[in-house]
């Protein structure tokens, strides 16, 4: 191991030509090699009949993605129940000064190149834009000194208390070497995986991927990884490392997405290893895809309660004073598993029992101007707000204008960004919490962030919302494999259960679970 470390830090010398960089690049590539994938297969499902009625609840991109995939493969009886009067979910952006603005889903990297980015270029929404690295305010007070770190100070720095070395390139060799561990070990207990959901471990890696994230990655000696896993998972609202499950660490920091996260941190981050926004916005796929395909969307549905009958599903929906009686062949389940439970009038122990311990917390986004405000790049974290778990706290920002600026890859890009303060900036603030606050106890946190802390002046909040966020199971319940019991429950009773919550909360999550469902779908009816 140390002869390896030698290795990389050789080819980070200086005095090493453009062919060692490559070379470097060609290490980190190599260890996405297919291999075979380990674990428990997956069940073939009872799923729908081609000519039968579907049901499917939700319009994000679960509900969108799934009914989009069956209409493909022939089915054409597709009813899409939405309560809200839009598409898209958690894909939510504001049209303003121009420029889509994020109000919920904003990155994509490599592995959406496997699902999203094709499905979004097919109809005609897959303009992307490679963004910078995201930038770290150490404290939440612009007047304290070194607060702005770029990702490389932050990263390294945190690096440097296991090297003991204040030398850059020992420490970035230390993170790629425990890079390459992190990923040779994830090929090693779970193998290459079509999808996003490995197969069932055996019970050696269940055992030995026991607990926290952070529980995980001190066992295997991986803790210079930490600053890294701050940046892509906990600034994403992907749970604190020594709160959430090793599991859902392991499902969303997959080995593509770490390779990239390396070949960011060596500067060689190029397509598809890097990370990006739509120019767009994600809700215009969703959008189009109702468009073209001509989906039947019933907006503004208020469903009172599901019945599952012997040979068909039995819906309740409020229609002002009274209740309507709808029926479908089959039901696909994609709001939160929370909501299912409260409309079921038959819910099945086993499924009490598996979706009661799904607990989210809640992300608010803002949409807000304000002028005169210390800038550190167009994509930033607060950690001292993350470190210390500060109830709604402000955690992240990202400004689409910047992400779309010419140039702003490029150090003077980023430096004539920050050096605009006087001219009106639009950003898009993140704020999380374990409980829902109310909006205006929010709003007031967000002012006092940027007006006391960053100098902001003018601020004006255009737009709030508050969503339930990333439901997850507890390292306790996850360790048990909750997610392999409830696959193995899906199609009985003439149900799906899909969505985040009983896969992963990113668009890559839903659709790759989708894809699962269609997979393991018994073909005998259509």
């Amino acid at each position: 191991m140390l002869m390896f470390a030698l290795f990389l830090l050789h080819l980070l010398q200086p005095a090493q030509c453009q062919g060692s960089t490559e070379q470097a690049i060609k290490t980190l590539l190599s260890l996405l090699q297919p291999t075979e994938a380990r674990g428990g297969p997956f069940p073939t499902i009872p799923g729908p009949g081609q000519y039968e009625q579907v049901c499917i609840v939700g319009a994000g991109p679960a509900g969108i993605h799934m009914a989009q995939s069956l209409k493909k493969i022939g089915f054409t009886n597709i009813t899409i129940y939405e309560k809200t009067n839009r598409v898209g979910g958690k894909s939510y952006d504001i049209k303003y000064r121009g420029i889509e603005h994020p109000q919920g889903t904003i990155f994509a990297e490599a592995n959406y190149f496997d699902n999203l980015i094709p499905l979004a270029q097919e109809y005609g929404a897959g303009d992307y834009v490679k963004i910078p690295t995201a930038n770290v305010w150490r404290t939440n007070s612009a007047q304290d000194e070194n607060i702005k770190l770029r990702t490389s100070q932050f990263i390294l720095g945190r690096v440097a208390q296991f090297t003991n070395s204040t030398n850059p390139k020992a420490n970035l060799g230390f993170l790629l070497q425990t890079v390459i561990r992190y990923v040779k070990l994830h090929k090693q207990m779970f193998g290459d995986y079509e999808g996003d959901l490995m197969l069932r471990p055996k019970e050696d890696v269940m055992f030995r991927i026991r607990g926290t994230f952070m529980e995980y990655l001190t066992r295997e000696k991986m803790l210079a990884l930490v600053p890294v896993f701050k940046l892509s998972n906990e600034l994403q609202g992907y749970g604190h490392l020594d709160e959430v499950s090793a599991l859902y660490g392991l499902i969303w920091n997959n080995p593509k997405l770490m390779i990239t996260l390396a070949l960011r941190a060596l500067k060689q981050d190029k397509e598809p290893f890097s990370v990006y926004v739509l120019r767009d916005g994600f809700e215009k796929i969703w959008k189009n895809i109702v468009q073209k395909e001509n989906l039947d969307i019933r907006f503004n549905t208020d469903i009172y309660s599901i019945t599952r009958l012997q040979n068909r599903v039995a819906l309740k929906i409020w229609k002002g004073s009274y209740l309507k009686p709808e029926h479908c062949d089959f039901m696909i389940w994609t709001p939160p598993m929370s909501d299912l439970l409260r409309t079921l009038t038959d819910t099945r122990h086993e499924e009490y029992n598996l979706f009661k311990g799904l607990k989210p917390e809640f992300l608010t986004a803002s949409l807000v101007d304000m002028r005169n405000s210390v800038r550190n790049g167009p994509y930033s974290a607060f950690m001292y707000n993350l470190d210390r778990k500060v109830e709604g706290g402000v955690t992240g920002e990202a400004s689409m204008m910047g992400f779309l600026t010419p140039d702003i890859g490029t150090p003077e890009g980023i430096a004539e960004y920050n050096g605009n303060q006087s001219q009106l900036l639009t950003i898009s603030v993140l704020q999380l919490g374990k409980e829902c606050q109310d909006e205006k106890t929010l709003n007031q946190i967000l002012q006092d962030h940027y007006t006391k802390g960053f100098n902001a002046t003018d601020l004006e909040i255009l737009n709030t919302i508050t969503w339930p966020y990333f439901p997850r199971w507890s390292p306790e319940e996850t360790g048990q494999a909750r997610h392999w019991q409830v696959f193995n429950m899906q199609g009985k009773q003439k149900v799906w259960y899909a969505g985040s919550s009983v896969s992963f909360e990113s668009v890559r999550g839903v659709m790759e679970y989708n894809n699962l469902l269609l997979r393991k779908m018994n073909k005998i009816n259509y």
